[in-house]
């Protein structure tokens, strides 16, 4: 059964065409619902449905950001002639596509930051939280928290903006922060 859903998770992966948190919710909604049916014992209707909400739920999740590690921390110091003394941190890129938005639509948003302390082992929490900031009014989404090797790191993180958000000019406020350095970037974007 294990088998079965591994093959049938590497096709779904190339037919499905939505976004990713979309991909991974009915990814993990199938394999959810394969695997609690193949470990319930009583009642494999019941066993599916619970593994398949499961699935939903977890798949979205893991969808909604995609994680990569661009540099390690040698290649990084190297970058920024990193003196080890204390904790450097550095955003190197935020992009925000597309551009131009409808309200209820979706973006994606991406950062891409460096994080070097001088114990070359340890690794650092990091807080990514982003801010919707309009003409009046402003939209605290999610703060997420993460544990980073050192190095350089991209986040993708897709947002879904509120159906009801006012048509005008907005700027998306990345910061990113160690709890000791905090980085703020701005990208603007329009609502039409």
């Amino acid at each position: 059964m294990v088998l079965v859903c591994s093959l049938l998770c590497s096709q779904l992966i190339g037919f499905v065409t939505e976004s990713s948190a979309d991909q991974g919710a009915t990814i993990g909604g199938v394999v959810g619902a394969l695997f609690g049916a193949a470990v319930s014992k009583k009642n494999k209707a019941a066993g599916a449905l619970i593994g398949g909400v499961v699935g939903v739920l977890a798949g979205a999740a893991i969808g909604n950001y995609i994680d990569k590690q661009n540099a390690t921390r040698d290649e990084a110091t190297k970058n920024y002639q990193y003196d080890a003394k204390s904790e450097q941190l550095e955003v190197e890129h935020v992009d925000l596509s597309p551009q131009l938005l409808s309200p209820g639509s979706k973006m994606e948003t991406t950062v891409r930051y460096t994080i070097l302390a001088p114990d070359s082992g340890k690794e650092v929490k990091l807080t990514e939280r982003r801010t919707l900031l309009g003409e009046q009014d402003s939209f605290d989404l999610p703060a997420r928290e993460v544990i980073r090797a050192q190095g350089t790191h991209t986040s993708t993180s897709q947002i879904n903006l509120p159906k009801d958000l006012p048509k005008g000019n907005y700027t998306l406020v990345t910061i990113i922060s160690d709890g000791k350095n905090t980085k703020t970037s701005k990208t603007p974007f329009i609502v039409a």
